[in-house]
């Protein structure tokens, strides 16, 4: 699998991974095509796309600071999900010295709590921490969420980092009121 950050200037490859991004997460939890591409000129994101053979297999888009990695978004392309692509860019992820964290949604229906499966198998911990992420868009709502770790529970410090990063540096690219 390549692993490729893709611009629009690729138009084809472009237009499919933003695309499966549109497709994979409802509208308070991405961004606008502008403020992606503002994200995309801060050294510290990863707008990684997951290719085979020409094909589009999945995306995720992760931060890294100081010893950190948030995974902000992870999507396969619907037609190859339940293959073990998920796994692989979640081992791709992992590779590297950085405590990840994510986050999922409250586990409230069968596909909320699958997902927490998926990624215990993959070796992540569910902490008991909460996380109120502010939406993406004007109008949208702020979304509890639960947060997970790897390779294993983020401390106390370790959440008030994330929130602190997340809640003053991602949400730069985020629709805001002029």
């Amino acid at each position: 699998m390549e692993y490729l950050e893709i611009t629009p200037e690729d138009s084809i490859r472009w237009r499919s991974v933003w695309n499966l991004y549109e497709e994979s997460f409802p509208v308070a939890e991405r961004r606008k095509m502008d403020d992606h591409l503002r994200a995309c000129n801060d050294d510290r994101f990863f707008p990684l796309s997951a290719w085979e053979g020409g094909e589009l297999i999945g995306l995720m888009f992760f931060w890294e600071w100081d010893s950190y990695r948030y995974l902000e978004h992870l999507a396969v392309n619907p037609d190859l999900r339940g293959h073990g692509y998920g796994s692989q860019l979640l081992r791709y992820l992992r590779d590297s010295a950085h405590t990840i964290i994510l986050e999922i949604d409250p586990l409230s229906n069968e596909l909320s709590v699958r997902r927490l499966q998926f990624y215990e198998r993959s070796g992540y911990t569910l902490t008991p921490y909460r996380f109120v992420h502010l939406p993406y868009r004007l109008g949208a709502k702020a979304q509890e969420l639960l947060i997970l770790s790897y390779p294993r529970m983020i401390t106390k410090e370790q959440h008030n980092n994330f929130l602190r990063f997340v809640n003053e540096e991602v949400i730069r690219y985020c629709e805001r009121e002029q």
